[in-house]
């Protein structure tokens, strides 16, 4: 796999990305985090400001408060008085957010079992069953979001709405080196799904350790994610000419 891929601003952005949901800086905010966390914008490609506000056709207020959203978050590092540009992927960031996961999660689902509703299990079964549909659809861009869903909805069910914030903050890097994975077609649904599904029915069956267990199985540990990341050579390849820094340039509007 090669650099071929790169897209510029005017190949990736359009007002159409905007959903018209919420103040114009979480629109904007939204449409580049996904772009990062997607790595369809690369590890130390330029962000213009101009350029992102002509693409999206909006000022450069909204756009100039989102880079510095993506800046607090570490996707983005800017350079005063010379350029903003995507960070590079930090591995040491990428294990603490592995076992901020693990933690957190693993106590969500065993609250969960204990405080969850009959709605929260639909919920639950629901998604798991799009998730399926996704897998059998091949559509593996569906089945992330749905994965992020359902994760949302066990800490939901535990009653614990503003864990998932630090979760979403704390994963960010996990988040890019699953989608470097997707770009090499490695993939585990199968065995993901079968977690999910181990996860639900403890949940269901009101049983605390079980769903804990459950989830710590799924995540998996933190040296487990060092050991899975090093078995593949070709991702490391991958990786390291992607996260490379490489002679400046920009991606223009035009």
């Amino acid at each position: 796999m090669t650099l071929n891929s790169e897209k510029s601003l005017s190949d990736l952005l359009h007002p159409g990305l905007l959903t018209g949901e919420g103040p114009l800086v979480v629109q904007v905010h939204r449409v580049l985090r996904e772009l990062i966390i997607e790595m369809i914008l690369l590890p130390w490609q330029t962000l213009s400001e101009k350029d992102v506000a002509s693409r999206l056709e909006v000022s450069k207020t909204p756009v100039r408060e989102a880079i510095i959203r993506l800046a607090e978050e570490g996707l983005v590092n800017v350079v005063p008085k010379s350029r903003t540009y995507v960070a590079p992927i930090n591995l040491d960031r990428f294990l603490e957010g592995c076992f901020v996961r693990l933690q957190l999660e693993s106590g969500a689902a065993r609250r969960a079992a204990a405080e969850r509703s009959l709605e929260d299990v639909c919920h639950l079964k629901a998604c798991l069953a799009r998730q399926e549909e996704a897998v059998a659809a091949e559509d593996y861009t569906a089945f992330r979001h749905l994965d992020e869903q359902f994760h949302a909805l066990v800490v939901g069910a535990a009653k614990l709405p503003g864990v998932i914030q630090v979760i979403d903050a704390a994963k960010v890097e996990t988040d890019r080196i699953r989608s470097l994975k997707q770009r090499l077609s490695i993939r585990s649904t199968d065995r993901v799904l079968a977690q999910h599904r181990a996860i639900t029915a403890a949940i269901a069956d009101k049983e605390p350790s079980m769903a804990e267990q459950a989830m710590q199985d799924h995540l998996g540990s933190i040296e487990g994610k060092v050991w899975e990341l090093g078995e593949n050579p070709e991702f490391w390849a991958l990786f390291e000419a992607i996260n490379r820094e490489r002679p400046r340039y920009r991606l223009s509007a035009f």
